[in-house]
């Protein structure tokens, strides 16, 4: 029996090579709802925005670079570098697996401001879907919800670092335990819905976010189509999430603080 899906992300090769993967599983992927990136907050400083307008963003954007301490340019420079590295374990990964670049041919792929806009909601609803697949979107709010089950490719061992950026958290506190990638269904809580699979995640230890994260994704694409035609067959019975445990992280959370103590050690 074909399980028709939606497919709620963001624009990244991962997602795509997600897509992939559901259509490569069995599933009827009948739509691809993208998340698009808000665009940056402008300054409420009112020489910065006189500044931009005469200028244009690039050059003032730059002039900030140049002003920037001398701490912050080397997390900065870390970061970009361990990023690529990260990118290349996962673009490997993703050929690994044999799944082509870019989303699959014959999909509709449409994208969104906001995933719980009135309009969205009508789109995913006229798919008519057996199951929301949700990977790498912010909440999602009744509405959706309430369209079809929804479930979720989490990157940690729930319950423990809910909400986003667990990676981060996890190299942070050098803790290896709860390393993994977690699928569950979605309630209106931040990672708070009844599990359907756990894996921990194979990583050397210590390493970084970004490492982290391409691994992570590279699970997620290898694990969660079937988990998600499992279900659906009803060959999979969720449980729940023990009660109090665990914490939830926010992007606002990680400090530069943070960000130089994993990160300010390490060679440019």
């Amino acid at each position: 029996m074909s399980h028709r899906v939606v497919l709620l992300t963001n624009r990244s090769r991962g997602s795509m090579a997600l897509a992939r993967a559901l259509v490569a599983g069995g599933l009827d992927l009948g739509l691809v709802v993208v998340g698009r990136e808000p665009a940056p907050e402008k300054s409420k400083r009112p020489i910065t925005r006189l500044l931009r307008a005469a200028l244009g963003d690039a050059l003032v954007n730059r002039i900030g670079t140049l002003l920037q301490d001398r701490a912050v340019k080397h997390v900065l420079r870390v970061e970009r570098r361990l990023f690529a590295d990260a990118d290349i374990v996962l673009e490997g990964g993703i050929n690994a697996c044999d799944l082509l670049p870019g989303w699959p041919p014959g999909v509709p792929v449409v994208e969104v401001d906001r995933m719980n806009d009135a309009g969205t909601v009508a789109r995913i609803r006229s798919g008519s879907p057996d199951a929301l697949v949700v990977f790498g979107t912010g909440i999602l709010k009744r509405p959706v919800l309430a369209i079809a089950p929804a479930i979720n490719a989490h990157t940690s061992l729930l319950p423990h670092y809910r909400g986003t950026r667990s990676e981060f958290w996890q190299c942070r506190h050098n803790d290896p335990a709860h390393v993994g990638i977690t699928i569950h269904l979605v309630d209106e809580g931040v990672d708070t819905g009844q599990v359907l699979f756990q894996r921990p995640t194979a990583t050397p230890w210590p390493t970084t976010p970004f490492h982290l994260r391409s691994l992570n994704t590279l699970e997620v694409i290898r694990h969660l189509p079937g988990v998600v035609k499992a279900f659906l067959d009803g060959r999979l019975t969720p449980f729940a999430q023990p009660e109090g445990s665990g914490t939830t992280y926010r992007n606002r959370d990680i400090t530069f603080a943070d960000r130089e103590a994993l990160f300010g050690h390490l060679e440019a």
